[in-house]
C-alpha cells in the first residue's frame, strides 16, 4: 500500500449496479469526493448496502452526492457482494443516474496476485510463473498509460484484459513469483530508439507458431512479429492444440454477428463465410461475409470467431477451416488456444520444465525486448 500512485491500477469490478453490499476487514472511511464529506465506520465485517436512490448513492441514512471513495484500513482488504480485493473501492455514478460502478484502486504488485493464479495453473513451474508476472506487470501499465487517462478505469477484470479476481485467486507460488519479478517490466525501443513498454500479450496455446500481432491487434511492435513454438505441445491439453469447433446454423450465425455488429443487418441474412485473408501460419485475419442479397462485408478474423462465441472455448482460436453444409457451417482442423499473439503460456511451461529462466522465456516469445525495472524505464 505504499507504492507510489502510478503504480497503482483501477480495475473496473462491475460497471451497471444498482445495488451491492461492501465491508471491511479493517474500518472503512467513506469520503464523498464532491461534497468533502467522510463517514467512517468503525466496524470491521460490517455489512453495508449501498444503492442508488433518485441519483446519489445511499449507506443507510447516509446519502452522498458526489462519487465515493471507500479507504481501507489495515488489513487494507475489503469485500463487494462477498469477493475480497485489496485496496481501496471507488463507487462512481454513471452517466444514466440509475446504475454505479465499482472500480478497486490497488497497487500493481497486490493486482498481480489475483491475476497470475488466474491466468497460469499456480502448479506450474516457477519460471513459467514468474515469466506470465512480467508480461502480465507489462501489459497492465501499458494499458493503463494509453487507455486510462480518457476515463475512470484501466482494466477491466475480465478476459478483455486480464482475468483478474481478487484475493479468492491468490496461491503461494503465484504470490511468489509476483514477488520475486516485483517492478520489472519489459521494454522495446520505439521509433525513436526510445525504450518503452509495449502490450504484452500472451494466450493459452499458439498451436505451433505465434502471431504476429498486427495481424490480431493492429500494432507494430517488432517484439511482438511472432516465432516458431514447438513447445506448447508438450505441455498443452490434446483438445486445446487440435480441435473441431461446432456446427452453427446460417440462422444462428445471423442472429449472433447481427446482434453484435448491426451495421451487417444490410447482408439479410449471412449466405457464405468464406477467409479474405490468412497469416503465414493459416490464421484467418479477416472473413468475407455474403449476404442472401448478393451484398458483402468484412469482419476481422478474431472479432467473428469472439461474436460467435464470446466464451472462445468452442472457436479456440482463429486458425480453422470453414466448411459450408447443408445444415450452417462447420469449423474443422482448429488448432491452438486464444489469440497466439505474445507469450505462449503452454510454451512457458515446457521451456520452463526443460530448464529456461524466466528471463530466457520472455526473451524468446518477445525476441528483442529488455527486462528493466520501473525505475530504470527510459
Amino acid at each position: 500500500m505504499q507504492q507510489p500512485e502510478a503504480c497503482w491500477i483501477r480495475v473496473l469490478l462491475f460497471g451497471n449496479l444498482n445495488e451491492c453490499v461492501i465491508s471491511g476487514y479493517g474500518n472503512l472511511v467513506i469520503e464523498d469526493r464532491e461534497m468533502g464529506v467522510t463517514a467512517r465506520f468503525n466496524r470491521p465485517n460490517q455489512a453495508l448496502t449501498v444503492r442508488m436512490d433518485a441519483g446519489k448513492l445511499r449507506i443507510g441514512e447516509h446519502l452522498f452526492d458526489g462519487d465515493m471513495m471507500i479507504q481501507t484500513e489495515t488489513p487494507f482488504v475489503f469485500t463487494v457482494n462477498e469477493l475480497p480485493f485489496r485496496g481501496h473501492l471507488r463507487l462512481s455514478r454513471n452517466d444514466d443516474g440509475m446504475t454505479f460502478s465499482a472500480i478497486n484502486h490497488v497497487p500493481v504488485e497486490s493486482y498481480l496476485c489475483g491475476v497470475i493464479a488466474a491466468e497460469m495453473q499456480s502448479y506450474w513451474e516457477p519460471e513459467a510463473l514468474k515469466a506470465q508476472a512480467v508480461a502480465s506487470r507489462t501489459y497492465c501499465l501499458f494499458i493503463k498509460h494509453r487507455f486510462g487517462r480518457g476515463r475512470d478505469w484501466d482494466v477491466r477484470r475480465s478476459q478483455a484484459h486480464q482475468v483478474y479476481r481478487g484475493m479468492a485467486a491468490e496461491t503461494a507460488p503465484t504470490n511468489e513469483a509476483v514477488f520475486q519479478t516485483a517492478g520489472i517490466v519489459l521494454v522495446c525501443p520505439d521509433k525513436s530508439g526510445k525504450r518503452t513498454i509495449f502490450p504484452a500479450y500472451y494466450s493459452s496455446a499458439c498451436g505451433g507458431h505465434t502471431e504476429n500481432s498486427r495481424f490480431i491487434f493492429g500494432d507494430s511492435f517488432s517484439v511482438l512479429r511472432g516465432v516458431e513454438c514447438p513447445y506448447c505441445r508438450k505441455t498443452t491439453r490434446s483438445d486445446y492444440f487440435y480441435w473441431t469447433g461446432p456446427l452453427f446454423s446460417r440462422e444462428e450465425i445471423t442472429r449472433r454477428l447481427l446482434g453484435r455488429y448491426p451495421s451487417l443487418a444490410r447482408l439479410e441474412s449471412i449466405e457464405q463465410i468464406e477467409a479474405a485473408q490468412q497469416s503465414e501460419i493459416g490464421r484467418i485475419v479477416s472473413v468475407r461475409l455474403t449476404g442472401t442479397n448478393g451484398r458483402t462485408a468484412f469482419l476481422r478474423g478474431e472479432d467473428f470467431r469472439l461474436a460467435l462465441d464470446p466464451s472462445g472455448r468452442k472457436l479456440k482460436s482463429a486458425i480453422f477451416t470453414i466448411h459450408r453444409t447443408d445444415r450452417g457451417f462447420e469449423f474443422v482442423e482448429g488448432r491452438g488456444f486464444g489469440h497466439g499473439t505474445g507469450l505462449c503460456q503452454s510454451g512457458a511451461q515446457a521451456l520452463a520444465r526443460s530448464g529456461s529462466s524466466f528471463s530466457e522465456i520472455l526473451q524468446y516469445y518477445y525476441p528483442g525486448s529488455q527486462l528493466v525495472r520501473l525505475k530504470e524505464q527510459g
